[in-house]
C-alpha cells in the first residue's frame, strides 16, 4: 500500500494525470484494488452507478457494495485540481444521490485531495464532512491509515470505519480545524520565511474558514504543547522535491523502521503522561492496548488525528536519554 501511494504521488507531482478518467482508473480504482475490492466485479465496484434506476442523467462515478442490497460508499471523481470552486455543486450532487439510495460513506476526490463524508448523520451535507487530506501534503503512513480505515472492504464490513467517523463528527468543526491545522502550522513555522507559530496557525484557520484571535491561537498552542523539548532534538530539515509547475512538495517517508524492541515510549498530553514499550515490533501502551504505529496510539488517546512521530518520546535500550520519535526517525534516513 505504501509503495502504491508513493508511486501515485510521484505521478501526481509530475502532472501526468490529465483528466477525470485518469484519476478514476489510475488512482481510485488502483487504490480500491489494494484495499480489498474486486474492481472487476460490477456487483461490488459499480462505475456509473444509477442511484435512481429510471433517471438516466443521475450517475455516481463509483459505488461500492459490501452486499447486494445497498451501497456502502459513493465516490465522486474529478480531474486533478477541479474540486476548488466546484465543491458546493459536487456536495449537492452527493446529497441528491444519497436522498434516493443512501450510502454510509461518500467521498469526493481529484486524486490528490480527498474529502470524506459520513452520509448517515444529520444536518447539511457539507457538515457531514469529517476528514480531509492531501496526498502531496500528508505523511504516507497517515494516508494509508485513513484509506484503510474508511475505504477498505474489511473495515466497512466490520464497522470500524463507522465508529471512527462518528468520533470525528463529535468534535466541533472548529476544534477539528485546530487539531488538523496545528501540525501543519508547526511545519510552516520551521520553513522560510519562518513565521511565528501563532501567525501560521491563524492563517491556516482562516483558510479553513475560521477566524481566531492571537490569544486563542496562543492558548491552543500552550495546551497542545505539553511536552518539553528533548535534549537530543535538533531542528528538522525538510526534504523537498520539485513539482512540474515549479512548486515543491515534501518527500514523504516510506519503509521507516520501528525502533528496537525494549524501547520505552512516553507521550505527554493535556497534563497526563502515557507510557508504553515496544515489544515484537508493536507499541504496547499501558491501559490502552497494542498498536501498529505511534499515530494509532495517539489517535486512541486524544480522539483526534495525530502524527505520533511528533507526539512520542523514545528511550532506546541501553540509553538514559529521551529523544523525540521524529528525531530518531530522521536519523534513520
Amino acid at each position: 500500500m505504501i509503495e502504491t501511494i508513493d508511486d501515485i504521488c510521484s505521478k501526481l507531482s509530475e502532472g501526468i494525470y490529465y483528466n477525470e478518467e485518469h484519476v478514476r482508473v489510475c488512482i481510485v480504482l488502483r487504490l480500491l484494488n489494494e484495499l480489498g475490492w474486486d474492481i472487476w466485479n460490477p456487483t461490488e465496484v459499480n462505475t456509473e452507478y444509477k442511484p435512481v434506476r429510471y433517471e438516466d442523467a443521475t450517475r455516481v462515478d463509483i459505488a461500492l457494495f459490501c452486499n447486494s442490497f445497498s451501497p456502502a460508499v459513493f465516490i465522486e471523481v474529478k480531474a486533478v485540481g477541479r474540486i476548488e470552486g466546484e465543491l458546493a455543486r459536487i456536495e449537492q450532487q452527493l446529497r441528491d444521490y444519497n436522498r434516493n439510495n443512501t450510502a454510509e460513506f461518500s467521498f469526493i476526490t481529484d486524486g490528490q485531495k480527498w474529502r470524506l463524508y459520513y452520509s448517515q448523520t444529520g444536518g447539511e451535507f457539507s457538515q457531514k464532512c469529517f476528514k480531509t487530506f492531501d496526498l502531496l501534503e500528508e505523511e504516507t503512513e497517515d494516508i494509508a491509515r485513513f484509506l484503510q480505515l474508511f475505504l477498505s472492504k474489511e473495515k466497512l464490513v466490520n464497522g470500524e470505519g463507522r465508529q471512527e467517523a462518528t468520533t470525528y463528527l463529535r468534535l466541533s468543526q472548529r476544534q477539528r480545524a485546530l487539531e488538523d491545522s496545528f501540525p501543519k502550522a508547526k511545519r510552516i513555522s520551521q520553513e522560510p520565511p519562518f513565521p511565528r507559530l501563532p501567525d501560521a496557525l491563524m492563517n491556516l484557520m482562516r483558510q479553513a474558514g475560521f477566524d481566531i484571535s492571537e490569544p486563542e491561537a496562543t492558548s491552543f498552542i500552550t495546551d497542545a504543547t505539553t511536552r518539553p523539548t528533548p535534549v537530543e532534538e535538533s531542528p528538522r530539515t525538510n526534504i523537498v522535491q520539485p513539482l512540474s509547475n515549479g512548486a515543491t512538495r515534501r518527500r514523504r517517508r516510506s519503509g521507516i523502521k520501528i525502533p528496537p524492541d525494549g524501547t520505552k515510549c512516553r507521550f505527554r498530553y493535556a497534563g497526563e503522561t502515557y507510557n508504553g514499550t515496544i515489544r515484537a515490533q508493536r507499541f504496547h501502551v499501558d491501559s490502552y492496548g497494542v498498536f501498529g504505529s505511534l499515530s494509532q496510539a495517539s489517535v486512541k488517546i486524544t480522539d483526534t488525528s495525530r502524527n505520533g512521530w511528533r507526539d512520542w518520546e523514545l528511550q532506546l535500550p541501553n540509553s538514559n536519554d529521551w529523544i523525540l520519535a521524529q528525531t530518531w526517525r530522521d536519523k534513520q534516513e
